[in-house]
């Protein structure tokens, strides 16, 4: 048996889009960064015995039934990873997988979920022999593109690189396999920088809203590739100038200029989301009042920032010199029961 734990994380720069025709292998329009989160994980024990890729799901001490979307979800995964490593099919897989955050606090749980369960994979079936980051990135990818950012082994800081430019990929019903699984392995994760450099970063989840979304963020975005007007002008943007950018300010610790492009690229994601037909509202009337509170703190110097998922619940940034303050103004509008401080944290931990 194999127990892997594996983090959540928080994007700074939002994943939005698969390349149309490479949806299925979650290949992204545009690269994305972001912080992995202390104390927040998902835990899995998985068991392997040779078989013909039967799956077992257990899901918070619940047995998932085969009809559940939840148990769906990780069989196609794991059909996905036959398709690039065979003998993966010939066993089957007993999962008991727990997270240990509250579910209704709106944390996304499929990023750290799939890391886990395609890191115990990894350890469990003796006839995968690499272990190097870009690899696990990939595996982890092909449950949810988030995930990828999730299954490096030192966490912190963590850029997930698109790969090869949407405008250059072929269909891959007009490549062989060999080359399909070049392009495949071209998008891959990796840690930048490791958390213990961020002792200073204050990470503070806000709960607005534990509702289900009523555009999931798998439809909301082909929506936006399909329907919004300037959504590759946007990729462009954030791949050429945002993304860069926010690599050098987090070196640098330049956390002034960094919230203010946290809060751009949050923006941006958001905007893309308006301009979408029909458009999809994600933020709502609180949001809007934590976004108002953010711009106020920061009337004199850049001391916070704001960044939204798809959903309404806001993710705040600051230092630590700064967190009291910033703690007491939003305890006044969300409650304190809906504030969850957290920090960056590290990667994947195998038992």
């Amino acid at each position: 048996m194999v127990r892997v734990r594996a983090p959540t994380n928080i994007a700074i720069l939002k994943y939005w889009g698969k390349t149309p025709e490479w949806e299925k292998w979650h290949l992204p329009t545009k690269s994305s960064l972001s912080f992995t989160v202390s104390g927040f994980y998902t835990t899995t024990e998985l068991e392997v015995e040779k078989g013909k890729g039967e799956v077992f799901l257990n899901l918070n001490g619940e047995d998932i039934s085969r009809e559940d979307k939840k148990f769906k979800n990780v069989q196609e995964f794991i059909e996905k990873l036959s398709e690039l490593f065979g003998f993966v099919k010939e066993y089957n897989y007993y999962i008991k997988t727990s997270n240990n955050f509250p579910t209704a606090a709106g944390f996304a749980s499929s990023a750290s979920a799939f890391a886990a369960l395609g890191r115990a994979i990894v350890e469990a079936v003796p006839e995968f022999n690499s272990r190097d980051e870009r690899t696990l990135s990939v595996i982890a990818r092909l449950g949810s593109g988030s995930a990828s950012r999730s299954s490096t082994n030192k966490g912190g800081f963590v850029l997930w690189e698109r790969g090869i430019s949407p405008k250059l990929l072929p269909p891959p019903s007009h490549l062989n396999f060999e080359e399909k699984k070049r392009i495949i392995f071209s998008s891959y994760s990796k840690t930048l920088i490791p958390p213990e450099e961020f002792e200073d970063l204050e990470i503070i989840y806000g709960v607005v809203s534990a509702e289900e979304k009523k555009v999931k963020s798998r439809g909301g975005m082909k929506q936006s590739i399909a329907t919004d007007p300037l959504y590759w002008e946007w990729v462009d943007f954030e791949e050429s100038n945002l993304k860069t950018s926010m690599i050098e300010l987090v070196k640098s610790k330049n956390w002034q200029r960094l919230f203010e492009l946290i809060m751009i690229a949050s923006n941006g994601l958001h905007a893309s989301c308006l301009r979408t037909n029909p458009p999809i509202k994600y933020l709502n009337d609180k949001s809007w009042e934590v976004i108002d509170f953010i711009h106020s703190f920061n009337e004199k110097e850049v001391r916070a920032a704001y960044t939204f998922d798809a959903g309404p619940n806001p993710i705040l940034f600051t230092t630590k010199e700064n967190k009291e303050e910033l703690l007491e103004g939003i305890k006044e509008i969300l409650g304190e029961e809906n504030i969850i401080p957290t920090k960056v944290g590290g990667g994947v931990e195998v038992e």
